[in-house]
């Protein structure tokens, strides 16, 4: 699996955020299931509520949004959208 660039205006050292929607995430299950996967990849969880997650990474050595992306794919969840936020 190749490593996703950053962004140009993201300092690969410094922490992002992503918001994450995930319209499947509705109830205290899936919540549940998708905090799991999210801690699993090394993310910091926010917060998260019906719908959407919010979570933060170093982004070097972070899984990058086709990491996120891929990992809630195989737990069953379809993503939305995912948006990054330096700081």
């Amino acid at each position: 699996m190749d490593t996703p660039l950053p962004s140009p205006d993201i300092n690969p050292g410094q922490l992002v955020r992503y918001v994450v929607q995930i319209d499947a995430m509705q109830d205290t299950n899936s919540i549940g299931q998708v905090r799991q996967v999210l801690m699993s990849l090394g993310l910091l969880v926010d917060r998260i509520e019906a719908g959407e997650a919010e979570v933060a990474v170093l982004q070097a050595p972070g899984p990058g949004p086709e990491g996120i992306r891929q990992a809630l794919h195989a737990a069953g969840f379809a993503v939305q959208d995912i948006t990054a936020q330096p700081g």
